[in-house]
């Protein structure tokens, strides 16, 4: 009796004869222009808060995009097997936030009253990986504990949520739909990172990580004047300014972190002395 042959064998996507998911994964690949749709909301937002708004998206679209590529390098290097899958399904998560935010820049880009528009809507384009970004500088550099990770998981992309939350009935259309379905998502982001905290609230670098990351996340929000955040929440398109979203994001985390033992951190003083209004984010 004769062995029949083995059948050659091929290349993972040589593999992929599903001609609806081939052109699915190519349309996810390629730079969106932006909907007519999208081009048109910028052009009905008030002229004094067209700059405003694509400073906000350039920084929700930064912040995303660095918070997602920090949770992947942790998809393989993460406690336990399934929290490195929840570590991939965030990063995707963040990532996939990041490329809502970025097309709606391109919008911005002819419009009047928006002279810094143009630079953050190459995101996508040959070369991205490299471009530089005003994400938070608590994202500069790789998490070096998974305490690092958990300490963003849920200070830092809680600080986000909150800020979207604000945005769920925004008269802004582009705006509010993304924040409905991402605010929607990070629910179990949370829940990923409040139980992961209380596992490690005994450990010796949960407390150090969770300092580091306090800051970027407060201060992003910018002073009470910020001028972003707060001529938007003036004209009602975010429901709260600076000060009232980190009201918001004390009364989220306090619970928790008072049951960690790390209330405290709740009544520190921030370090306005090194915060860059035009990057968004801490200076060194």
């Amino acid at each position: 009796m004769t062995e029949e042959p083995a059948p050659p064998s091929q290349a993972v996507f040589e593999a992929a004869v599903d001609a609806e998911a081939n052109a699915k994964a190519v349309a996810a690949a390629t730079p969106q222009a932006p909907e007519r749709s999208d081009l048109a909301a910028v052009h009905s937002l008030a002229p004094a808060l067209r700059e405003p708004m694509r400073q906000l998206l350039a920084s929700l679209a930064d912040n995303k995009y660095l918070l997602g590529r920090r949770y992947a390098e942790w998809c393989t290097g993460a406690p336990k097997l399934e929290s490195a899958v929840a570590a991939a399904a965030m990063a995707q998560d963040e990532l996939g936030h990041a490329r809502s935010f970025y097309p709606l820049l391109r919008g911005f880009t002819n419009a009047p009253n928006t002279p810094n528009a143009g630079a953050e809507a190459r995101m996508e384009d040959r070369g991205w990986q490299t471009a530089p970004t005003n994400a938070v500088a608590y994202l500069d550099t790789r998490f070096e504990h998974w305490s690092d990770f958990i300490a963003a998981n849920v200070v830092l992309d809680t600080a986000f949520t909150t800020l979207l939350n604000a945005a769920v009935q925004s008269p802004y259309e582009p705006l509010r739909q993304r924040a409905a379905k991402i605010v929607q998502e990070e629910s179990a982001h949370w829940v990923h990172g409040s139980g992961w905290l209380r596992r490690l609230a005994s450990q010796p670098e949960t407390a150090p990580s969770l300092e580091a990351v306090f800051d970027h996340a407060f201060t992003w929000f910018g002073r009470q004047d910020d001028a972003v955040l707060a001529p938007l929440a003036s004209a009602a398109v975010l429901t709260n300014g600076p000060d009232g979203l980190r009201q918001q994001l004390t009364g989220r985390l306090q619970p928790l972190l008072a049951e960690v033992g790390a209330g405290a951190l709740l009544s520190r003083e921030l370090p306005w002395q090194r915060w860059d209004a035009a990057r968004r984010r801490l200076g060194r």
